[in-house]
């Protein structure tokens, strides 16, 4: 992944939404790729909402990022994730 450096002034806070199954274990492997990339997350700050069915949930986080490196790390595992199980299906 490459980063537009112009597009970003770090440090910053970044908002994150990632989206998934109601029944997958999306809070745990959120905050598990973030306190790994962003150790001074906040874990109380992650906000969890059902949609109106009940079939998806989505985590809607706000992120202090004091480096790129630590916002690739972030979106890279967020990714390697999402291709690898279903737990995860959409990342804004």
């Amino acid at each position: 992944m490459e980063l537009n450096e112009k597009l970003w002034d770090f440090p910053c806070h970044v908002p994150l939404k990632i989206m998934g199954p109601a029944e997958a274990p999306l809070q745990s492997v959120v905050e598990a790729i973030l306190l790994t990339h962003a150790p001074d997350f906040n874990i109380n700050t992650l906000s969890i909402r059902l949609s109106r069915s009940g079939k998806y949930q989505s985590i809607t986080v706000n992120v202090y990022i004091a480096q790129k490196e630590q916002i690739l790390g972030i979106y890279e595992k967020l990714a390697q994730h999402q291709e690898n199980t279903n737990d995860i299906s959409l990342v804004l």
